[in-house]
Order: C-alpha cells, then structure tokens, then sequence
C-alpha cells in the first residue's frame, strides 16, 4: 500500500499502464477467475486480517456483464481502461471516463457492464471491519448449566432487542437458528437467485439451508454448500460460555456453475460477507451483557419494592392500630361519662329515660363494634352523632337545645369512622359544661369538592393566643378529645384537611372542618 500512495503523489506523469506496472511491482498478485472476467488480488495475506484494505484489479471480458449482487462493505473504484457502466440499486452510472474515482456504499445492489471490445479495467478497494473470528467461541469451554428455557429466553431478547437498532435495517439475507437447530427469525430480503430457486421453501422456512445440517452445539464458524452451488456461512452465538443458536449467512458463489446469471462472488465480498455475520453476532452478545444486567437491576429492583411494599404494610397496620386505639380511647371516654350519667338518671328514679338511654347506647356500641373500615357512610356517622346527643338530651332535658342544617343527602358521601361524636363529646365535657342553657348547633355542606362541618356550642371562645396553643396541643397528639379526632383526619387524608378554632355564626364557640368530598355511586 505504501507503493500506492507513493505512486498517487504523481500519478499525472503516468498512464493506466505504467499505474499497473507500478502496482503489480514487488507485490505477488493472486488471480481469483469469474465468468465474467478476473480479479488479480494484491496478496498481503488477507485472511489473517492483517490488513485494513483488499486491493485487487478487476478485468471484465470485452461485452461481459457481471451479475447483480449485494456490496457487504464499502468499495472504492478507480478505472484504468475500457468502456463500460454500473447500475447501483438500478441507477445508471458510467465509467467509461479514464482516471475516474466512484464509492460504493455498502448494502448496495451492483451490477456492471463492459460495452467495448477490450477488457474493462478497473482498480477495486474495499474496507471491511476489522472483525476476526470471535477468540472467545473457540477459546471458552461451552457450559451447559444454563437451562433450554432461559438460552431461549436469551436469544429471543436479543433477537426483539437489535432487530428494530440493526437487524431490520440490514439489506442483507441471514436466518437465526435456535441452540436446537431450529430457524427463529430470518431477513426480508434473499439473493435473487435464491429466491428463484427456493422462493415457497424460503417462506416455509423449509429450503435445503433452512434444515439445519450443522451440528448443534458448535464453538467453531462453519459452512456449507447448498444443492445450488451457494456457500453458507455460519456463525455461533456464544455468550458467557452457553451456546444459545447460530446466524447463517452469505448465500454467495464461491465457483463458476452452470446456470446464467451467476456472480461469482470475489474474496473481499466473501470476506465481507463473514464480518457482516461477526458484527451481528457480536451485536446480539453484546445485547446478551445488557439483557443480563438488566434482570439483575430488575431483581434488585424487585427487592426494593418488595422491602418498600412490606414498610407501607407496617406503617398501614400502624395506622390501623394507631385509629383502633383512638377509638378505644374515645369510646372509654364517651362510656365513662354516659355510664356517671345513668348512674344519676336510676337515683334520681326517671326509669323510662334510663330504658331510653340503654336503647341509645346499645345503638351506639353496636354501631362500634360492628364496624370494620376506617370509613363509612355520612348518614351513619350522622345516626352515631344522634344517639349521643339524645343521650345527652334525656340527661339536660330543656336545658339543652339542638340545631341542625344539612345540605346534601347524607347517604351520598364516604367519611371517617368516628370523628364527629367527639367533637360533640368535647363541647359538653370543656366548651359549656358551666351554662345553665347549652346550645348545641351542627352544620354540613359541600363546597368546591370539599365536605366543609361546622361544630358550634354556646361556650366562650378562647382569646386568640390561647386558640393557637390549643391547635398546637391538637396536632401534637395530646390526650384532648380533638386531638384524637386530628390523628383520625390525618390517618385517612393525610394532610389533605384542616381544622380551625374560631367564632361561629351563633356567638359561641366553632370547629370548623374541612375535609376532601367522596361520593358514592
């Protein structure tokens, strides 16, 4: 090569013969011979890879044609003498103009014509990959411990890995074999004579190269010739020691044979062909390592979730337990009272209030017992509300007044289980428990997607500094009755509610709430 590029620095002084004595000077040339002409081959040893380029020069006989064919890598061309065209993907392109330079791209259909009566002379360079025999199919000793299942899988993921990033966008013909031999994915594309031959067998994937007549498991790349004179080349898929199939390739003439319209097939294009096979399967080893990594992201990542599921799972049963205690606290509060105020109602001998008040209690234990959701249904926390008040009514008598306005159809929304009873409870335990005339008001409606209760009592509003040290002790979880209905709120809403202390429309004193509306159908 050095010779060339010496000899291009002055190649003006010189004609298209001296070029070839200057060429052929020094170098042994190898001749590969065709039925359309000759290739003399500049012999370095091309084989072995030693090389970057293969440098040949090509001879096609006076009115020859040579047959379409597929370029495996890309070519270089200059002509030296002669008359002739070529046709890259059916485009015309002439080269009969001396001292011309054309580049075929790789993946190209070509196709040339000699239109003169002296041989067409042309200087060919091509520039496959550098891509030997994978070293690691031959060197590793084949391990069988993988599975059929999971070499299938392997071979499967990184056949639907690659296609879309490579093996679709090849124009070239290949077929995937599975580690039993048995054909999995093929190209859209096959060599033209193939398809003459073999078209409904390619289909049926039933052709003669298609019934797997190499020997699984294999280390080594393999060939064969089919019935029709056309090498096939084979390549393993090796990965990590584990034999999981093999890609065929090549479908190329290595000799002349009877029949017309037969390419034979020069070294470089056989050589390209072979490293176009490596760099796919070297492609899908590579998807292999990805693939690989990936489940064990996947298995860590299923570790993760799995220690994140069973930490929501204790953090739910601690809010589980943390609302059945506040129930318990609740409902020991609310039965320690009621329990002093029927004690009074049997002394002072009112029998029919004391039948009254077991009614309403039992009502309301059975309400608490047989409930098992941290919700329930707004009419039914509304019916729990109703018993304790007419508990507390049969106990104050005219003393105390009720007032209710409700906006909506109770049995509509979904609320927490318990909260407003306490709140209730607390009005008569701290907010009026020294009037003589208590007032008890209560006030539900539904305001932009919000359920919004207003809880007023006739006892003296708190002066401001005193209010904010009362929420403070609410949200820090004191042992007041509205602090355990603020852990309740926030065990179901999280922070997605509020409670306020404030003046309420009657004079008195007011929790409002605030809570997110959910409807039931």
């Amino acid at each position: 090569m050095t010779k060339l590029l010496i000899f291009n620095k002055h190649r003006n002084g010189i004609n298209q013969t001296e070029f070839l004595v200057k060429l052929c000077e020094g170098n042994t040339m190898k001749r590969q011979w065709t039925n359309w002409g000759y290739i003399d081959w500049l012999d370095e040893d091309m084989n072995k890879h030693t090389s970057a380029l293969n440098v040949g020069v090509v001879s096609i006989n006076p009115l020859a044609h040579m047959n379409p064919h597929i370029h495996f890598t890309e070519q270089v061309l200059y002509t030296l003498q002669g008359k002739g065209y070529s046709l890259i993907n059916g485009k015309r392109i002439d080269m009969s103009q001396s001292n011309k330079i054309l580049h075929w791209k790789a993946s190209v259909i070509h196709e040339m014509y000699n239109e003169g009566d002296i041989p067409f002379k042309h200087l060919m360079i091509s520039c496959p990959d550098i891509i030997g025999s994978n070293t690691d199919l031959s060197s590793n000793t084949v391990n069988w411990s993988m599975s059929a299942d999971n070499a299938e899988e392997y071979l499967q993921a990184t056949i639907k890995g690659t296609c879309e990033q490579f093996l679709d966008t090849l124009h070239y013909s290949y077929v995937i074999f599975d580690a039993k031999g048995i054909p999995v994915k093929k190209a859209h594309i096959f060599p033209q004579y193939c398809t003459y031959h073999c078209q409904g067998k390619i289909v049926m994937e039933n052709a003669f190269c298609m019934q797997n007549y190499i020997d699984c498991p294999f280390k080594e790349e393999q060939s064969f010739e089919c019935p029709h004179g056309l090498t096939v080349f084979c390549v393993p898929i090796v990965f990590q020691g584990v034999f999981l199939g093999y890609v065929q390739g090549g479908y190329v003439h290595m000799h002349s044979v009877s029949e017309d319209c037969v390419y034979v097939t020069p070294q470089s294009s056989i050589e390209g062909a072979q490293v176009l096979l490596r760099r796919i399967v070297k492609s899908m080893v590579n998807y292999c390592e990805f693939y690989q990594l990936k489940n064990q992201l996947m298995k860590q990542d299923l570790i993760l979730e799995d220690t994140r599921q069973y930490q929501n799972t204790l953090e739910l049963d601690l809010k589980n337990a943390k609302s059945a205690m506040t129930d318990l606290k609740i409902n020991n509060h609310f039965l320690f009272n009621t329990l002093n105020q029927m004690a009074s109602m049997a002394l002072s001998g009112g029998m029919e209030s004391l039948y009254q008040s077991i009614l309403d209690l039992s009502q309301l234990f059975s309400y608490t017992v047989h409930n098992n959701s941290n919700t329930v249904l707004l009419s039914k926390e509304f019916e729990y509300l109703n018993s304790y008040l007419k508990l507390q009514k049969l106990r104050y008598g005219k003393k105390l007044h009720l007032d209710y306005t409700i906006n909506l159809n109770m049995a509509y929304y979904k609320v927490p289980f318990n909260f407003l009873m306490p709140i209730a409870e607390n009005a008569f335990t701290h907010g009026f428990s020294q009037e003589e005339e208590k007032f008890f008001y209560l006030g539900i409606k539904e305001k932009s997607n919000s359920l919004i209760f207003t809880i007023e009592n006739s006892g003296t509003l708190p002066k401001e500094a005193s209010r904010y040290k009362i929420m403070s002790e609410i949200k820090n979880g004191t042992t007041h009755g509205l602090s355990m209905v603020y852990q309740k709120l926030q065990s179901v809403y999280f922070e997605n509610f509020s409670i306020e202390i404030q003046k309420g429309q009657h004079g008195g004193f007011e929790v409002k709430l605030t809570l997110p509306s959910i409807k039931i159908r």
